[in-house]
């Protein structure tokens, strides 16, 4: 690099002179996230910690937004004492947004940023499990799943996999089967995952 003391020295026979100058060469910040990821995926109700890195002289003084506003004092997030790192302590849906980093200097500004998605678990609410219908009757099974992103469904009687046809029908989202005209051999435990 180019700072440092410069020295201008003047000499003659009568003596000689000298003017020093210390020069700083300031480099504007440079920021990136953790190992330069874009997107992120954060689990809900877990923690999330985004870093941001910088490099500059002198360096930046560093400014978190998500979706474009200021992230001060938002429910949950905290953010390190040098600013370079942001945590989420409990993940919501809340949470899920444009994450940006601002770093800003005498030298200059950049940011980087970073797109957080939230997933949420899948779960099942419980609806009846016991049921009694008549041979030939109709029996329509719920499966009540939700998560983000959509779970995939799959039923089951006993151990073995089911799938439409053979006397099954089962709803686009597989969140329903309908047994249309059910038969002895359709007895038995159906649960779904």
């Amino acid at each position: 690099m180019d700072t440092g003391l410069y020295t201008c020295t003047a000499t003659n026979a009568a003596g000689n002179a000298s003017l020093s100058y210390s020069l700083h060469v300031q480099a504007p910040p440079q920021l990136w996230i953790g190992d330069g990821e874009s997107h992120l995926t954060a689990v809900a109700n877990t923690s999330l910690r985004i870093q941001c890195h910088t490099t500059g002289t002198p360096p930046a003084q560093i400014q978190w937004l998500k979706d474009g506003l200021p992230l001060d004092g938002q429910d949950g997030v905290v953010v390190s004492e040098d600013g370079g790192t942001l945590l989420v302590t409990r993940v919501g849906l809340g949470h899920q947004g444009l994450y940006i980093c601002q770093g800003s200097s005498w030298a200059g500004q950049a940011q980087a940023e970073v797109q957080v998605s939230v997933h949420v678990p899948p779960s099942i609410e419980p609806s009846s499990v016991d049921l009694a219908i008549p041979e030939g009757g109709s029996a329509s099974l719920e499966c009540l799943a939700s998560g983000l992103p959509a779970p995939d469904i799959a039923w089951y009687k006993g151990q073995e996999q089911l799938s439409a046809g053979a006397g099954l029908a089962l709803s686009g989202d597989g969140k329903r089967l309908q047994i249309p005209r059910a038969r002895l051999s359709d007895a038995g435990s159906y649960r779904c995952v």
